[in-house]
């Protein structure tokens, strides 16, 4: 229950984190917003649990490498796609990362996922097509495709998490994890982005929350969380940052919905809860 709650801690945070980097995003450069996110939330963990991670550092640091360039990649893209998107339906099309577990699950176990999962996946891409195929041009479509990229990583993040964190101190894991991405970022920052764009006062707020609960918060918890939790059953818990992200887009940013928006989110949710729950579905008689 606690892992559960930690969890949709996560979710909610997450989902909240949307608006924030969607304002974030049109003050700082990507890669620099990320280094500060993910810097400061090292130091916050090493200055709170540095005795932890020096006993541990060693056994941590390939899994925690691995966890971090992931969620470089998965933040990265998502991080640039808000610049073409709004933050609901990037909330949306991150969630889809649900589907995608369970699949290459079956890659590595080689264990069939049940016709409901093949469901729930029609169903995805269907939803998908609702909310992402309008009108809105070739930078919409930009940001919609970083954003599935994303979603994709987020799986192989999730599983990755799964397979490193039993065996792990979740909170070494989680600095080695924020160091890896901080790194990355920094690199790409100096690589691509100018230095004269990388001070500034606006957005102070926005960066402070995204830090505290969105960064060193949440992806803290989420290791801590999935410890005790199998991965099909944390992604449906965490899922729900598309619901809290789309509706604080709404409330923060004004954002517009349509109903085929409204329809095109139902679908989705709908295949999430049927990829999630086809375990229990399957002791029905006559469904596998």
């Amino acid at each position: 229950m606690l892992a559960d709650l930690g969890l949709l801690f996560c979710a909610v945070f997450w989902g909240m984190s949307f608006p924030a980097m969607k304002i974030l995003i049109g003050i700082y450069p990507a890669c620099w917003l990320l280094f500060l996110r993910f810097f400061t939330g090292s130091m916050l963990i090493y200055i709170f649990f540095h005795r932890r991670i020096n006993e541990s550092f060693s056994r941590v640091l390939k899994g925690g490498v691995i966890i971090g360039v992931m969620l470089f990649i998965a933040i990265t893209t998502q991080t640039i796609g808000l610049r073409y998107i709004g933050g609901g339906r990037s909330a949306f099309i991150s969630a889809t990362y649900v589907l995608m577990v369970p699949f290459m699950l079956w890659m590595i176990e080689r264990k069939f996922p049940g016709w409901l999962t093949i469901l729930a996946a029609v169903l995805c891409v269907l939803g998908m097509y609702l909310l992402t195929g309008d009108d809105s041009g070739g930078e919409s479509l930009l940001g919609d495709f970083l954003t599935v990229i994303c979603a994709l990583m987020f799986a192989v993040q999730v599983i990755a998490i799964s397979s490193y964190a039993h065996d792990s101190d979740p909170v070494a894991l989680s600095f080695v994890e924020f160091v890896s991405f901080a790194a990355c970022a920094l690199v790409s920052s100096i690589i691509f982005e100018s230095p004269a764009e990388y001070l500034s006062m606006n957005g102070l707020a926005e960066l402070i929350f995204t830090i505290i609960f969105a960064t060193f918060g949440c992806y803290m918890v989420q290791i801590i969380a999935q410890k005790y939790a199998e991965p099909s059953h944390a992604t449906i818990i965490m899922s729900l940052e598309s619901v809290f992200g789309l509706i604080s887009s709404i409330i923060f940013l004004h954002e517009s919905v349509t109903m085929r928006m409204l329809t095109g989110c139902a679908l989705i949710f709908i295949a999430v809860m049927i990829s999630e729950m086809s375990p229990h579905l399957k002791n029905v008689r006559g469904i596998s």
